[in-house]
């Protein structure tokens, strides 16, 4: 009777929810918000972007002109003597020398090769670069979010089946031990039970920790207290309606690794057109006011003053510099090449990992429609063989290898739907789907 009551006590506390404990549903779009809001990655591509847009300015392309102000003053007492060539002699002690000056200098290299509009194009693709690995950092993100909370799903939705099995097996024992007591069954059946109702609790525990590990991980992903509670939507929504063809047509376009291989060509193409435009002559233009004024108690002069512009045009053409810009240029072309070379590259990886990966999706897709059917044969089966079990005409071995079957193809389906939605989230990440104006589902 203790036992019995035992096992009730278990059920009632240990497996039945737990009220007012619950903790609130995080939706994976509010994690997806979060996961922008917070995550330090975002963050410091956020940083390199806004760098870039504030270097992406006329000044640095070297298009705008220089000016400069200076000025001094400086005064000096000194004890002199000055002996004249007539033999006329002049003294003066502590005599002061006062000097002032200011000026303006403008300086604007108005030709130098092109170079400017050059430069201005290369701080475009810099900045356009910087834009597109925070794309590529907000995507992955993205899609680990993705994935990460649409296990914790799976493993949550496996952790209920252990549940239901152990709320299964505690009822079974508690059959096994009333029919004992009447005489009907036998100790081995309810020794049977216990085993498994063992072998489920220790199950049902295991799983709770990966749940919990994971959740962790999500809120690592999330930036925020990594023991921070929440619960999730256990249903795992599939996209039936993604064709290859179309993925890799947008892929081709929207993909920003791709879009950053090419970028890397473009940036390369200029460095060749900045090392060339050093061939050409530079023309500056050159102006500026000035003025000074200096007194002196001794000397020629007691003050001397001088104000005015300045202006001129100066030419620097580099005629030999020991095949050093040759070089350059040569080396610089090989490099381009190799940037070609290395987008071609990225193009063709990213063919093959989107086929191997649609070949996963479309793969799991059918397994997910088969397993949902050998799921219902054997909720049925499991049906049976309890009513069976409770009949006396199936033994505790019997209904356990039906129940173990359950458990299995509840596994095989749970873990059917999220491979697919790993591949169908991978898939979308490749094809530049993954953004908040698209959704996340």
């Amino acid at each position: 009777m203790k036992q019995f009551c035992l096992i009730i006590f278990f059920i009632s506390t240990f497996l039945a929810p737990a009220a007012g404990k619950a903790a609130d549903t995080l939706r994976l779009a509010d994690a997806v918000v979060l996961a922008l809001e917070n995550n330090f990655s975002i963050s410091l591509a956020e940083n390199n972007l806004n760098i870039a847009e504030t270097g992406n300015t006329l000044g640095n392309a070297g298009m705008l002109p220089v000016l400069g102000l200076t000025g001094s003053r400086s005064l000096s007492i000194n004890n002199s003597k000055q002996v004249y060539y007539d033999g006329r002699t002049r003294e003066g002690k502590d005599a002061k020398t006062n000097n002032q000056s200011a000026g303006l200098q403008l300086n604007w290299t108005f030709f130098d090769g092109f170079n400017m509009f050059i430069q201005k194009d290369k701080l475009n693709e810099l900045e356009k670069l910087s834009a597109l690995q925070l794309r590529s950092v907000i995507e992955g993100t993205v899609a680990t979010v993705v994935e990460v909370y649409y296990n914790i799903a799976a493993q949550q939705a496996l952790a209920n089946v252990y549940r239901e099995a152990l709320r299964n097996s505690a009822e079974r024992r508690l059959f096994a031990k009333a029919r004992a007591d009447v005489g009907s069954g036998s100790e081995l059946a309810v020794l049977q039970a216990a085993v498994d109702m063992n072998a489920d609790s220790a199950n049902y525990l295991r799983q709770l920790a990966v749940v919990e590990n994971l959740k962790s991980d999500l809120n690592l992903l999330l930036c925020r207290n990594l023991s921070e509670p929440f619960e999730v939507d256990t249903d795992i929504p599939l996209k039936y309606d993604l064709r290859r063809e179309e993925l890799w047509v947008r892929a081709q376009k929207e993909n920003p690794d791709l879009q950053r291989a090419r970028n890397a060509v473009g940036i390369a193409t200029l460095t060749v057109k900045e090392l060339r435009s050093q061939q050409l002559p530079r023309l500056s233009l050159n102006s500026g006011y000035s003025f000074s004024k200096s007194k002196s108690d001794v000397g020629l002069m007691t003050s001397n003053r001088n104000y005015g512009f300045t202006v001129g045009v100066s030419l620097a053409y580099n005629i030999f510099d020991g095949f050093t810009t040759r070089q350059q240029i040569a080396q610089a072309r090989i490099r381009e090449e190799s940037a070609q070379t290395e987008a071609e590259q990225l193009q063709l990886q990213l063919q093959a990992s989107l086929q191997q990966t649609y070949n996963d999706y479309a793969t799991n897709l059918r397994l997910v429609k088969f397993e949902t059917e050998s799921l219902e044969l054997a909720r049925q089966n499991f049906a049976v063989a309890e009513e069976k079990y409770r009949l006396g005409s199936l033994t505790d071995v019997e209904l356990r290898e039906t129940q173990v079957k359950l458990m299995e193809a509840e596994n095989r389906l749970l873990t059917s739907k999220y491979r697919c939605k790993t591949a169908e989230t991978e898939l979308c990440r490749i094809a530049g789907l993954l953004s908040v104006e698209n959704g996340v589902q």
